[in-house]
């Protein structure tokens, strides 16, 4: 496995495309509060994919790391929507290459609350969700083979589909153990341009509304 070194500044430069992401939390959280039936979750998680370069040997895997913002919003018993930004990075892979990957994903989530008779925040004990994405990938940094050049950057349409699982702490505070899912770029490789990866997560969580 090639070895990675952690560099911040390559790790703050991909943390800065989801400040746009971000921005737009207040307002989405504000017209929760209109909705009192409504509920939702905002998910602030550590984040590593294992992905690979075109080859069979193992010592093609690599890491990337970074960090996930994650809003989702319950519409219907359990039934909602989700949408999460994320930026990860890898530095110095194969001693000199440099990569760096923003994701912007959205799509339906389903969430069964654990707890008693009603799924309020007071009787919540967290929950267990599914959910399938569909969004875009800017690959901002790295290799990128397009009819014979090696660019450094391209972008891609990514798919994905994963679960999760919310432990709550205190109320409206959440632990969220773990979340996994499978992640399927389309980006330039020079051999099938197609890429499925495994992604990790863990972090925390809050819940609000109902």
């Amino acid at each position: 496995m090639p070895h990675l070194t952690r560099d911040p500044r390559s790790f703050l430069r991909v943390l800065r495309h989801l400040l746009p992401a971000i921005a737009v939390l207040p307002a989405f959280l504000a017209s929760s509060h209109a909705h009192a039936q409504r509920s939702g979750d905002l998910g602030m998680m550590y984040t590593q994919e294992r992905t690979k370069f075109v080859g069979a040997s193992s010592s093609d895997y690599f890491y990337l790391r970074g960090a996930t913002v994650d809003l989702s919003y319950n519409l219907w018993k359990g039934i909602g929507v989700s949408g999460t930004g994320t930026g990860l990075a890898a530095t110095n892979v194969r001693g000199s290459i440099d990569i760096q990957h923003i994701q912007f994903l959205v799509g339906p989530r389903y969430t069964f609350n654990l707890g008693h008779i009603t799924d309020t925040a007071w009787n919540r004990r967290g929950g267990i969700f599914v959910e399938g994405k569909v969004g875009y990938t800017i690959a901002p940094a790295g290799l990128y083979p397009t009819n014979g050049v090696e660019q450094t950057h391209s972008s891609s349409i990514t798919y994905s589909v994963g679960a999760g699982i919310n432990y709550t702490i205190y109320h409206r505070f959440d632990l969220r153990i773990i979340e996994g899912g499978l992640v399927r770029t389309e980006l330039p490789n020079g051999g099938s341009n197609i890429q499925n990866t495994l992604r990790l997560a863990s972090g925390i969580n809050f819940h609000f509304g109902r």
